[in-house]
């Protein structure tokens, strides 16, 4: 089981951030952990009709839970520690990672919306930079995600390019199918090269079933190496990686992504993009992201253990 005892769910009481709350219940519930609500305002920000107050009062968190009248599954916040705080800060952001620095969290879930283009760009997003930068890892939930609150783990995406970061986040992954008693898929897109036909490449060598073969080897060894165990599918589909990632979670009906990000900022990130983002940004189904620096909440191996 991933060690995770201490839990931050950031609100804005925005229907995004509210969107992300019951699976941070969840979560809290699964692994007994501490859940903290982080309510983020800037400076100048007021409610207009002060409906939300500080700290929210225990019926307030159970309408929050609740969907469509009805409690998620095996949840219960009577037994879970919850710890409750309002900051105002310039930048939300900043005072998200500062709290979640700054009280060792183990994992942010975060609301996040689909906003692509010059909007999105202009307005920018508070989920995307908490991810670029958090010390921990981050689950994301798209206000437009219609999977249920209960959210039963059955079937576990994990995309792989075979860098150390995604070998990474398998093994978190594996973690979590481990809980969960979830299936997992290891994914890897096939991107095809377009070459002017001034470079005299014939169509033969772009990639085709002998490539898509071989990898889909490759990572039937690496499901062996670090799984092993029989509840792994292996798929290596021709396409762009976050259109292909993302028709597989749709098609599919993926219940959760465990996908790396190399944390990337700044210039570099903007000209490069991030297929981990785009994915983030559209993902149907939660996105629990790894990072490639800072906490990882992988059990301590037997050779570790004191």
């Amino acid at each position: 089981m991933l060690s995770i005892r201490r839990i931050l769910w950031p609100t804005d009481f925005s229907s995004g951030a509210e969107r992300a709350f019951p699976y941070a219940v969840a979560l809290a519930s699964w692994h007994e952990a501490e859940l903290h609500v982080l309510s983020v305002r800037e400076p100048e920000a007021v409610d207009a009709d002060g409906s939300q107050s500080h700290p929210l009062s225990q019926d307030a968190l159970t309408r929050l839970l609740m969907d469509d009248g009805e409690p998620p599954q095996h949840v219960d916040l009577d037994t879970l520690s919850v710890v409750q705080e309002q900051r105002k800060g310039d930048s939300a952001p900043e005072t998200i990672v500062s709290y979640a620095d700054e009280h060792d969290m183990d994992l942010v879930v975060a609301g996040t919306h689909g906003r692509r283009g010059l909007r999105r760009l202009l307005i920018g997003s508070v989920a995307e930079e908490v991810l670029r930068t958090a010390p921990c890892p981050v689950l994301t939930v798209r206000d437009e995600d219609d999977s249920t609150p209960a959210w039963v783990v059955r079937n576990i995406l994990v995309p792989i390019d075979f860098s150390d970061a995604s070998l990474n986040a398998l093994r978190h992954a594996k973690q979590l199918a481990l809980t969960h008693g979830a299936q997992i898929t290891l994914l890897h897109a096939v991107e095809e090269v377009v070459y002017p036909s001034a470079y005299g490449i014939e169509p033969a060598n772009l990639p085709g079933p002998q490539v898509i073969g071989r990898v889909e080897a490759n990572l039937a060894d690496l499901a062996r190496t670090e799984i092993g165990y029989e509840h792994v599918m292996v798929q290596a589909n021709l396409g762009y990686a976050p259109s292909t990632i993302l028709d597989y979670t749709q098609e599919h009906e993926v219940d959760l992504i465990t996908i790396a990000t190399h944390g990337r900022s700044g210039l570099e990130r903007m000209l490069l993009g991030s297929v981990t983002e785009r994915v983030v940004r559209r993902a149907p189904a939660p996105a629990f992201v790894v990072k490639s620096f800072g906490k990882s909440l992988l059990p301590a191996s037997p050779e570790t253990d004191p």
